[in-house]
């Protein structure tokens, strides 16, 4: 059957990049870039990009949720009220005689179109017919699940043990085994404890090690952030300013440097020294290799979570209008992937029309469907 269409909501605010403004500049041809400064350029633009994409995205989003309000949601709808149909249709046709396999076959199906619609339905009393069908044949089928595995472990069972703690206290070999057994359950048992004790001595001496060594690169790195974040929260702090409409500003500042600094971003809370004009080139390119590394690990830490939000993004956007959320989207090509999605509802009203039209003029009809959904059952391995 089509698949359904679902209709959620997901946006944020992406920040517009300077990435000119953070890029570091060989002195001269004489004095080329090091590793870490090449590094740094890297990373900067590869935000950028990734910001920049992520602002298309949400433009593309927003028209493509406009369009489908517009063309999409008259035909979910009709979709769905050919589905409850379906499923009132497959209750009718439960009183004529099936086999075994058909009329299981025939309520999977009910649930399934019975499912959608009480999951997405706006209308309330349509959710509530389909919610009783589901009671009614959701009892069935997990009842014929239970009868089939209970006769599986039947066929299969093992003869059941005697009681393990039926010990015979006149009987010495019966005593002599059962305290062979509790010596053992204790023996392994403080085998594992001395497992447990030897790992947590191993993990104080781990760390002991490392904090001899010094900082992480981790360590390293939120140290790097904390200092731009201090020299920011020095100059902008809307207290010390007197000037009303400076405090203002800076307020406003703070707030998004606040904000930057919590999630870990360290390009925005530089691209934010720029605009609190505490910055300039030179600095940058006067920055050693030892101060640009925690920088970067920053950065690359930045873009990471970026490439996660394109994937939460994308995935939500798929699970939204019903596509393979697998695929890799682009924001010039949401359009067509919208209107692909409204050929796919309108062709399945038009089979779910002609199903239920066959379903109720002939008589070999559910037969023959039901003999095609086993095909397709089969087919996609189930």
């Amino acid at each position: 059957m089509p698949h359904n269409a679902g209709v959620t909501a997901s946006s944020s605010t992406v920040p517009v990049v300077a990435t000119s403004l953070l890029r570091i500049d060989a002195i001269s041809p004489q004095a080329p870039l090091s590793a870490q400064q090449q590094l740094f350029n890297t990373w900067v633009q590869r935000i950028a990009e990734q910001r920049a994409w992520l602002l298309a995205w949400d433009d593309a989003v927003q028209a493509c949720r406009t369009r489908f309000a517009r063309d999409g949601a008259p035909l979910r709808t009709r979709y769905l009220d050919l589905q409850a149909e379906l499923a009132q249709c497959l209750d009718r046709q439960t009183a004529r005689k099936l086999s075994k396999l058909e009329r299981q076959l025939l309520e999977e199906c009910l649930l399934e179109s019975a499912q959608q619609v009480a999951e997405l339905s706006d209308t309330a009393a349509q959710r509530m017919t389909m919610e009783e069908l589901i009671r009614r044949y959701a009892q069935e089928v997990e009842a014929s699940e239970e009868g089939d595995e209970a006769l599986q472990n039947t066929a299969s069972a093992e003869p059941p043990e005697g009681p393990s703690d039926d010990i015979d206290w006149e009987d010495p070999d019966a005593v002599t085994r059962f305290l062979e057994a509790q010596e053992q359950a204790a023996a392994a048992q403080a085998e594992r404890a001395r497992a447990k004790h030897q790992a947590q001595r191993q993990q104080r001496k781990a760390q002991q090690t490392q904090k001899a060594k010094g900082p992480t690169a981790a360590e390293l790195a939120m140290q790097s952030l904390r200092e731009v974040y201090r020299r920011l929260a020095s100059r902008l702090h809307p207290d010390r300013e007197q000037d009303p409409e400076e405090r203002e500003r800076k307020t406003a500042l703070m707030q998004r440097v606040n904000i930057a600094y919590e999630a870990g971003r360290l390009m925005e809370l530089l691209e934010l020294q720029w605009e609190a004009e505490q910055m300039d080139p030179a600095k940058l390119a006067q920055l050693s290799d030892a101060r640009l590394a925690p920088y970067n690990r920053m950065l690359e830490a930045q873009w990471n979570d970026l490439q996660r939000d394109v994937q939460a993004r994308t995935q939500s956007f798929a699970r939204e209008f019903g596509l393979d959320a697998g695929s890799r989207l682009q924001p010039s090509k949401l359009m067509a992937q919208v209107r692909e999605r409204l050929q796919q509802l309108q062709g399945g009203i038009d089979y779910l029309q002609q199903l239920l039209q066959a379903l109720d003029n002939d008589p070999d009809a559910l037969k023959l469907w039901l003999k095609h959904e086993r095909t397709l059952a089969r087919q996609r391995g189930h």
